[in-house]
């Protein structure tokens, strides 16, 4: 498991839009919203898919960036 917190900053117009959208993602979980920025997890079986799910946040509308906080593997195997 792969336990991933980030940042995703949006246009102040579209906040409320890219928040709703952020929550219909599989294994993300909105924590707060402040002003444009919203503080996520996402929650994954591998790296890979984790960076699949983050890669798929950046294709949102009003989305500006995603910044990577945090991550935690736990019993990720390789290969």
């Amino acid at each position: 498991m792969v336990i991933s917190s980030l940042i995703v900053e949006a246009r102040p117009e579209a906040v409320s839009a890219v928040t709703e959208a952020l929550a219909a993602l599989e294994g993300v979980e909105v924590h707060e919203v402040n002003g444009y920025k919203i503080v996520v997890t996402i929650e994954a079986p591998s790296t890979g898919a984790s960076h699949e799910v983050s890669s798929r946040m950046v294709a949102i509308p009003g989305v500006l960036n995603v910044n990577l906080v945090y991550v935690n593997f736990e019993d990720e195997t390789l290969g």
